[in-house]
């Protein structure tokens, strides 16, 4: 009980901050996917009404769980590059001919943006494969 107080006030706080209010648009719920770029685990959220995924370095939990996780105990971790986070995103983008466009975001955070190459219906994708993308989805890191 002092743990769930505790990370909500941590997240109460940081709502506050620009960059925590747009990762907060998403549903709080576990995410769409689990992905593993090598050795490497991220969790993807697609945006309800945006072209955007959201990424987030760690293991499956509810988005706020693994928010106030990595910006307390893995903030200072900055070892993977920017690919990374591509490669992340595009495992399931490429599955209904869409790819990400840019990255922005920092820590163990990132929002993608991306586009698709025919006009799609994303969220009735998501509905469709969302049960095996959570059951994992693994594709090779990028190159050095």
């Amino acid at each position: 009980m002092k743990v769930r107080a505790l990370l909500l006030v941590a997240l109460l706080a940081l709502s506050a901050c620009a960059s925590t209010r747009r990762p907060l648009s998403y549903h709080g719920g576990m995410p769409d996917a689990d992905v593993y770029v090598g050795d490497q685990r991220f969790q993807v959220w697609f945006h309800d009404r945006d072209q955007t995924v959201l990424v987030v370095r760690g293991e499956p939990r509810s988005l706020g769980l693994l928010m106030a996780e990595n910006m307390t105990l893995y903030a200072n971790d900055r070892t993977l590059g920017i690919l990374w986070w591509g490669a992340a995103a595009n495992a399931v983008l490429t599955q209904f001919g869409c790819y990400g466009t840019e990255v922005t975001g920092a820590d163990q955070m990132r929002e993608v943006q991306y586009t698709c190459r025919d006009p799609v219906d994303v969220n009735a994708q998501v509905a469709q494969r969302r049960d095996e993308w959570r059951r994992g989805v693994r594709v090779a890191p990028p190159a050095s």
